[in-house]
């Protein structure tokens, strides 16, 4: 270890990339707290975002062992090498091994932070990890401690790598960014913020919009927010289809960012997020912390941050009528949806805050530091008042 603050550096696909893993990245390595204790730096792997990301192809191949030349050299000169990992089949799962095997060759102590929704999502029906995937995910024992993003995570990436220290390490927002209140519009408004792709259940949510309708559900109003991002044409063409056909093509806004999705948030009554794949969404806490009431799946740590009838409504991945039971049950009683809105940001404020992460990672590295698993190490931090 370093004589003068502990040198960290975070490996992440950050801008012009979006997403969880961005976010997350960029949020620690900008947190104030941490960096009382810490140099916090950021080793940035993006590249410009394609469809044929995650595709094995040369080029993709040519960019991981590049991407783990790079952190070899990185993890020579730091105390932590925290690395923010995809761990889904394919690709994604031997990039994985590569970075595992340059980070600790490097020497540095070794944080492998899964956040990839197959490694999180708890369904190994539809996890797929094959035996060339097994093989290169057990180089995770090479890490001192491995994060996951939920608590079916822990369990999928103990089994995966036995013996291993794996951790639950909870996502988080800048609450400030969020302030709490409920739009009570007339007719009530239901967002949906995400890629535009079949996993995110946006088939789901036109059937279930248009099972409303045909039950009489009218006066409620759907917006869709998200690009293509990464999806195939025919799949995003196929879903614009089912919108179509749905009477809401006029739903679907297209992508927005930052202060957008804020002015979106505030101006919302409902978040929904029907996915059959998550990690933890931080769309989903965004959510919370704006005081909505959520419509989400049993899906990866979907279930840690929404009680079913308490911060919202939770129904199982693919069923379009379960989904549009609960939306119209958050939709037809307002007093209810207040309820859960409040709750929702209760919770946010209890667990999700950027403070409460800050004394996650702190400990977490102190203990990696130190060489021991200390019991003061625990997944909820209370933060005094």
């Amino acid at each position: 270890m370093s004589e003068q603050r502990p040198r960290v550096v975070v490996v992440a696909e950050a801008a012009p990339m979006r997403g969880g893993i961005a976010t997350f990245a960029e949020t620690i390595t900008a947190d104030p707290l941490l960096a009382r204790d810490y140099d916090v730096e950021l080793l940035n792997t993006a590249r410009v975002a394609t469809r044929e990301g995650g595709r094995f192809n040369l080029d993709n191949v040519r960019y991981a062992l590049a991407d783990a030349w790079r952190v070899f050299k990185a993890a020579r000169q730091a105390d932590i090498v925290h690395l923010q990992l995809v761990a889904d089949p394919g690709l994604p799962a031997l990039r994985a091994a590569a970075l595992n095997l340059a980070a600790s060759a490097g020497r540095a102590k070794l944080i492998a932070h899964v956040h990839s929704a197959v490694g999180n999502a708890g369904r190994p029906e539809i996890a797929g990890y094959g035996r060339v995937d097994r093989m290169a995910l057990r180089t995770l024992r090479r890490a001192r401690l491995v994060c996951t993003v939920s608590t079916v995570g822990t369990a999928t990436m103990q089994a995966l790598a036995p013996r291993t220290w794996v951790e639950t390490v909870d996502n988080a927002v800048n609450l400030d960014d969020f302030p709490a209140g409920t739009a009570d519009t007339e007719p009530p408004t239901v967002l949906f913020v995400g890629v535009i792709c079949q996993r995110k259940g946006l088939f789901e949510l036109a059937r279930a919009a248009r099972l409303l309708h045909e039950r009489g559900i009218h006066d409620w109003n759907l917006v869709v927010v998200g690009g293509q991002g990464p999806t195939p044409q025919a799949e995003y063409d196929q879903i614009v289809a089912e919108f179509d056909a749905a009477g809401l093509r006029a739903a679907m806004v297209g992508p927005e960012y930052g202060d957008q999705i804020k002015a979106r948030l505030a101006s919302a009554d409902i978040f929904v997020l029907p996915s059959f794949l998550e990690g933890q969404p931080i769309a989903i806490i965004e959510a919370m912390a704006s005081g909505l009431a959520v419509v989400g799946t049993s899906i990866g740590a979907v279930p840690d941050l929404i009680r079913d009838g308490v911060e919202g409504r939770v129904v199982e991945p693919g069923d379009a009528p379960a989904l549009a039971d609960a939306l119209a049950q958050v939709i037809g009683d307002q007093d209810a949806r207040r309820q859960m809105g409040h709750a929702a940001r209760e919770r946010a404020e209890r667990s999700h805050g950027l403070e409460q992460l800050s004394a996650r990672l702190n400990s977490l590295y102190r203990a990696v530091l130190s060489g021991r698993r200390s019991a003061a190490v625990e997944r909820s931090v209370t933060v005094p008042q």
